[in-house]
């Protein structure tokens, strides 16, 4: 009858709602085994404790990898990569963790061990449950084992950095970017200087003469623009720090998710209605997904609720979203005047009840932490 709250390392559990209770936490670091890896089928058996980290090189030895590069690696699980729904700058080319997953094994709130999926990449049968837990915040059953399709590592990565004037023609000339050749990452960003220090960061990757191409690509439509361009020595340390920099151990970050033609407009109307209560946030946005993340040190709740107060009812009736993706228990709580952390649910909420009720009827798995308070 206790309530249960799973937890990895513990890196991101300042995502959703604080829970209505815990009186239990179920530590999965120990469940951390390899527990098979079919490199001639590309796929991998992992327990929910095994670090991103671990599992990469364990595939390295292969030339393969699970091309996910949420915000520190190091430190996230393969539970806590499911859980929280965790992705990066390799995104824009390689989806998110639920394009990869095909097996799953949880702990439902009886303890029974359920199974859903499988260890073949062409796996139709039944329902799709393991999409299921992708982002429920263990509201649904601990995960204790998942199965993945991986992927070929590339041969080569590389990047390019083109400085911007402002926010609306980094957003502009990064969609010019993307429509000219697939990018592996895309990025925008505010992070290398003052706040009008707006700068673009185009990753390619693949065989070497592919990457190269690319790259001219980028910088021929930059340099066309009259922005200025800059190799990037080492392309996967700076695509990891910019993933890092989506995470900041202190202060508030909002995730806004829109249509990727207009990340330049909520990234200027964001900026703007910061600005009005004295911050500045630091900007970094996936034009290629349409989210963009903004990372605010907050010194007044207040003035930060009057923030999403604002901001949050425009986005949402342009059919995006504002959530408050990483913050302290206390600002939660302090924020609740002006809604939860996740803003308005959608119409799928009374199905999402329908399934909490049926995976947790007792309501002891995380309670209260997802959407709507589920």
């Amino acid at each position: 009858g206790l309530s249960v709250l799973p937890r990895g390392l513990g890196r991101h559990l300042t995502i959703g709602n604080p829970p209505e209770r815990v009186d239990a936490i179920v530590s999965l670091e120990r469940v951390d085994r390899i527990l098979s890896h079919e490199p001639a089928d590309m796929t991998v058996r992992v327990q929910a404790g095994c670090t991103l980290a671990a599992l990469d090189a364990q595939l390295l030895e292969h030339g393969q990898w699970l091309p996910l590069d949420p915000p520190f690696a190091a430190h996230t699980t393969i539970g806590g990569l499911l859980a929280a729904n965790l992705s990066g700058p390799l995104r824009a080319s390689q989806g998110t963790v639920r394009d990869l997953l095909i097996g799953i094994r949880t702990v439902g709130h009886d303890g029974t061990i359920v199974s859903a999926g499988g260890r073949v990449v062409k796996n139709v049968a039944g329902y799709d449950l393991p999409k299921m837990h992708v982002g429920a915040l263990g509201t649904l059953g601990t995960i204790v084992e998942a199965t993945f399709k991986v992927r070929p590592r590339p041969q080569h990565e590389a990047a390019l950095e083109i400085s911007c004037d402002d926010t609306r023609h980094a957003a502009r000339l990064a969609l010019a970017l993307r429509d000219a050749a697939e990018p592996f990452w895309l990025q925008v960003a505010n992070d290398g200087g003052p706040p009008k220090a707006w700068r673009i960061l185009a990753g390619a990757g693949g065989r070497s003469e592919d990457v190269t191409t690319a790259l001219e690509r980028y910088r021929a439509i930059a340099e066309e623009d009259g922005a200025l361009t800059r190799p990037v020595p080492e392309a996967p340390p700076l695509r990891r720090a910019l993933a890092d920099a989506w995470a900041p151990r202190d202060g508030v970050v909002l995730r806004a998710a829109t249509v990727p033609t207009r990340v330049g407009d909520w990234l200027d109307r964001i900026e703007s209605a910061s600005a009005r209560i004295g911050t500045f946030p630091r900007f970094h946005a996936d034009v290629a997904a349409g989210v963009l993340r903004a990372s605010l040190a907050v010194d007044s709740i207040g003035n930060l609720a009057e923030l999403v107060a604002k901001v949050r009812p425009e986005i949402e009736r342009s059919g995006g979203s504002l959530v408050v993706e990483r913050a302290s228990a206390a600002v939660k709580e302090q924020l609740a005047r002006v809604g939860d952390v996740w803003g308005d649910p959608g119409p799928g909420l009374p199905l999402m009840r329908e399934l909490k009720r049926a995976f947790d009827p007792a309501a002891r798995l995380a309670p209260g932490r997802f959407v709507g308070g589920l």
